[in-house]
């Protein structure tokens, strides 16, 4: 199994895509593009797919402590899912 998919890491020049920016067209479903096409954002997501976290709706259900304990579930994995899924609110620096 692949980290990142091959379609997110090689940039191609055409039409569609002027200059060869990098652009992913993965079939990775809906946990990729919340995740990141990224290095971590696909590694975390195929660790979930094989611990049987294959939708937002579950993985939106996990506290941390329940995803740290799926295996290669890492602190830096469960963090970058949990800021994915709920961001932190943007604070007031005005006072």
């Amino acid at each position: 199994m692949i980290d990142v998919c091959s379609a997110c890491t090689t940039p191609q020049n055409t039409p569609e895509n002027p200059g060869g920016k990098p652009r992913c067209s993965c079939e990775g479903g809906e946990l990729f593009d919340v995740l990141g096409h990224d290095r971590i954002g696909h590694r975390l997501a195929n660790t979930l797919l094989r611990a049987g976290v294959d939708n937002l709706e579950l993985l939106a259900s996990l506290s941390a402590r329940q995803l740290l304990s799926l295996e290669g579930i890492g602190t830096a994995g469960a963090h970058h899912a949990l800021s994915r899924l709920r961001p932190e609110p943007e604070r007031d620096t005005t006072r």
